[in-house]
Formats: structure tokens, C-alpha cells, sequence
């Protein structure tokens, strides 16, 4: 029973792991541009990093985060998104959370982060997100404008799914036609 334990321990530290790929490099490169170009832009934007980055390592050790705080931390970094993107999309928040609704850790950053890697973004025909929750859970859904004809490995989507699983026993759940992507995350009842 006891190896049985460490070795989903093992498993699940190794799937935590992969969960922050560059984002800090990646960010300083475009607040580093903004300041050549537009260095008000570059202020606003450097506020938006820190408070996401700072959000980040209060939170880097958990495996749950208050839903409530999550998606506040998740407008601030849609907002980095604006910074780069300006009128490439929209989103609206909608989701309504509860006292004791927790989500697993960094899911929903992951899943902000796929929308942007896998569309076009184009200011003629912005994308739009939505996040909102039900008794299902917090869905992220976008409208759809492909990068790439070739199918998705899923490995960032396999990743949040197996956390979750080895967490909680609970899956996530994805709806995809041509027109809108659908992640919907467990929410979590939790005693803080």
C-alpha cells in the first residue's frame, strides 16, 4: 500500500513539474520590447507581471487554490495577454465562485495558456473566452481560429487530467466542434 502511495506521489511531482514552462523569460522579452516601444505600455504591463508572477509563487507549493483567487489572478493575466495582443480577442469572466470552491492548482493559467498557443490571433476577427461555472464545474471555453491543421498533441490537457485524477479522482471534460473549445474543471468542495 505504502509504494503504492509514493509512487502516485512520484507521479504527480513529475506532472507539477512540467507546469511552468518559461514564463518568466517569455515576459520579460515582451516588457523588455515595450519599453523601447512604448514605455507607459511597459509600466502597466511590468505591474501586471509582478502581481501574476507574485501570485505565482504564493501559490507554487499547493496543490488546491481558492477558485476566488484564481480567477483574479487570471484577469490579471488575461491582461498581459491584452498587452500583447490588444484587440485580438475578449473575454469576459462570469464564473461565480463559492466560499469553499477550489481548483487544482495552475489549471486554468495551463488552459489560458493553450487558448493562446493553438489560435490565431487576429484583430479582424478578435477570439473571444469565456469563463463561467455551474454545478459541472469552471468552464474555459474560446472560439476557434487554428494555428495549425495538424491535430494537438494534448500533452498540457493530458497533464491537468492526470493531476486531477491522481488528486481527486475526478476528470476534466472537453468540448470541441469547429466553432468553440470547452475545458470544464472539477470544482472542488474544500474545508480551508
Amino acid at each position: 500500500m505504502n509504494i503504492q502511495i509514493s509512487k502516485k506521489e512520484a507521479e504527480y511531482l513529475q506532472l507539477k513539474q512540467q507546469v511552468n514552462p518559461h514564463f518568466l523569460f517569455n515576459n520579460l522579452n515582451t516588457l523588455i520590447s515595450f519599453i523601447e516601444i512604448d514605455p507607459k505600455k511597459a509600466i502597466e504591463f511590468g505591474h501586471h507581471l509582478s502581481n501574476t508572477y507574485r501570485h505565482y509563487l504564493k501559490n507554487q507549493n499547493d496543490d488546491f487554490v481558492l477558485l476566488k483567487e484564481e480567477l483574479e489572478f487570471i484577469k490579471e493575466y488575461l491582461e498581459i495577454y491584452k498587452a500583447k495582443f490588444e484587440n485580438g480577442f475578449t473575454f469576459e469572466i462570469i464564473a461565480v465562485p463559492k466560499e469553499n470552491d477550489y481548483i487544482l492548482s495552475f489549471s486554468l493559467q495551463e488552459i489560458i495558456d493553450n487558448v493562446f498557443k493553438h489560435n490565431n490571433i487576429d484583430e479582424n476577427s478578435p477570439m473571444e473566452i469565456t469563463i463561467s461555472s455551474s454545478d459541472n464545474g469552471l468552464s474555459i471555453e474560446n472560439s476557434v481560429s487554428n494555428k495549425f491543421s495538424e491535430q494537438s498533441t494534448q500533452v498540457g490537457l493530458e497533464n491537468i487530467n492526470k493531476r486531477y485524477k491522481i488528486l481527486t479522482n475526478k476528470e476534466i471534460q472537453i468540448f470541441n466542434n469547429t466553432k468553440t473549445y470547452q475545458i470544464t474543471l472539477p470544482i472542488l468542495k474544500l474545508e480551508a
